[in-house]
């Protein structure tokens, strides 16, 4: 009976290192500030206005500029508050995120200009000079320039410094 206990515990103990770790870090991003008064612009090969649910459609070859943040993506669906405010961007179809001093990808992105949060989903890559963190989220927070990055984090850093 003890070699049984034994054998059940090296078991589940090789079960329990083996397993995938889904790892949550944070970091600091020095680019990623915002400021929400802050005008945005936007480009696009198309657009359409849809006034029954107050939103707009971009799509093909999209470009979002606010400050020093860039977004592109193939299509960018935008909802407007009451008042005629942006509500928020949502970006999909390839997304990139570019600053000055770092540059992310992603499938997706929400950026909520209320909360002032950015969260990138889906195959996120994260680049600073040369170091680089892939992860499944992203939550960035762009009044602090600061992230939760989740969901299998794995990271290259660099030795050298710049």
């Amino acid at each position: 009976m003890r070699h049984f206990i034994l054998i059940i515990t090296i078991l589940l103990s090789y079960c329990w290192i083996t397993l995938p770790v889904f790892a949550q870090t944070s970091l600091s991003l020095g680019g990623f500030s915002s400021n929400p008064d802050a005008p945005i612009e936007m480009a696009a090969d198309k657009l359409t206005i849809s006034q029954t649910d107050g939103s707009a459609r971009f799509e093909g070859n999209v470009m979002i500029a606010q400050e020093n943040i860039k977004i592109m993506a193939q299509l960018v669906v935008v909802t407007y508050l009451e008042g005629g405010d942006i509500n928020q961007l949502s970006a999909s179809g390839g997304v990139t995120v570019v600053t000055q001093t770092e540059s992310a990808e992603a499938k997706t992105a929400d950026y909520d200009l209320g909360s002032q949060k950015l969260v990138l989903r889906g195959d996120v890559l994260l680049t600073q000079g040369q170091n680089a963190i892939f992860s499944d989220t992203m939550t960035i927070d762009l009044t602090k320039g600061a992230a939760v990055i989740e969901g299998r984090v794995r990271t290259t850093l660099s030795s050298e410094s710049e």
